[in-house]
């Protein structure tokens, strides 16, 4: 069967290599040989080029029967994520403490990178298979944003870059919006004409009081997370700038939150004031029934194994969303990462293992 310690080896090899947003190239540079070496055909596209990076998106061709399948994976970390050194304490790999551990999401590859070593040792026929290693998701999704089409055939897809242990299925996922928000009054004299006046940051703390925000309900938030505005003390302020966002596995509870906060809005124009609003959707939100073959194929993988299957939902994104706009049926697959994105970053030996079982069977069809 598969090898737990060259696993582990390659795992603790792969972040070593900094791979930053945007600054994957020498990693990418790395995984393109090692899979060309695996004997699969590697395709790089323009993606960096757009983005303005040094690694493009990587494609990755295995042979095999039937209709293909995706699977698929990120090569970027976020920071700190340089001089990366890894260490086994208690049946966990852990970072020394200086840094991320890069687990989110080499841990995926390094488990991709095994199955296909078991693969081609034991000769193994397997399911024809598409592989896709991104750049820049930890900046907005912006590679997979940005994937060329035409390299892709298969219809359904796995994103293995949940933080749930191996078992765990995601599939829904939400819309997620976000506001650029001015809101203009006039200036004056705080101390001899303050009737002059209008009060941006009055009217827009007004504005902000008279809406919902955090948890709107069961499956949709909403947040203000930048407010930036004033002079001096003794002006008047005229302008006022936020930043905030809606989340909703409901699309249409988006669009009724997008209207309720254009009419309150609207009454303060009413005051006198102005502003200007910018929207932005950085990612659509998707829902897959457990029914679908894409789910029953992965979930029988896990009965093999003996996993307890749990089928769930995020409140964020992931490549998935993405790949789902595409019209490719695709959730996101737990591998037991914990504390991504912290200096607490880590990942048991055995969840490492077990995924790379998982995309060894899924592999195999």
């Amino acid at each position: 069967m598969l090898s737990k310690d060259r696993l582990i080896n390659t795992f603790m090899d792969l972040v070593k290599i900094s791979s930053l947003s945007l600054k994957e190239g020498d990693f990418s540079s790395f995984l393109k040989s090692k899979l060309e070496d695996l004997g699969l055909r590697v395709v790089e596209d323009n993606a960096g080029k757009i983005l303005g990076g040094n690694s493009g998106n990587l494609y990755a061709y295995l042979e095999g029967d039937g209709d293909p399948i995706l699977i698929s994976a990120h090569m970027d970390t976020v920071s700190p994520g340089e001089n990366i050194s890894p260490k086994i304490a208690n049946g966990y790999i852990v970072s020394d403490g200086n840094t991320i551990l890069g687990a989110d999401d080499k841990a995926a590859i390094s488990a991709i990178i095994e199955a296909l070593q078991t693969i081609r040792e034991r000769s193994e026929k397997t399911r024809r298979v598409e592989f896709l290693f991104t750049i820049g998701e930890e900046i907005g999704l912006v590679g997979a944003k940005n994937v060329d089409h035409s390299l892709i055939k298969s219809q359904e897809g796995y994103v293995f870059d949940g933080e749930g242990k191996v078992g765990t299925l995601i599939l829904r996922a939400p819309t997620h919006d976000r506001f650029y928000l001015t809101v203009y009054g006039r200036a004056s004299h705080a101390g001899t004409s303050p009737e002059k006046g209008i009060n941006a940051i009055l009217l827009a703390s007004e504005f902000l009081l008279n809406f919902s925000w955090g948890r709107v309900d069961d499956f949709t938030t909403a947040n203000v997370g930048v407010i930036r505005g004033g002079r001096a003390t003794n002006i008047v302020p005229d302008e006022v700038y936020l930043e905030g966002e809606f989340r909703s596995l409901n699309e249409d509870r988006i669009y009724s939150l997008w209207q309720e906060f254009e009419e309150k809005l609207r009454k303060m124009i009413e005051k006198g004031a102005k502003y200007d609003l910018r929207k932005e959707n950085l990612y659509k939100g998707f829902s897959i029934d457990e029914n679908e073959e894409v789910v029953k194929r992965i979930v029988r993988v896990l009965n093999n194994m003996g996993k307890k299957v749990e089928l769930t939902y995020t409140m964020g994104g992931s490549d998935a969303n993405i790949l789902n706009s595409y019209g490719i049926r695709t959730i996101n697959v737990g591998i037991g990462m914990e504390n991504a994105h912290s200096k607490e970053e880590r990942i048991s030996i055995d969840n490492l293992y077990d995924t790379a079982v998982l995309i060894y069977n899924l592999i195999r069809g």
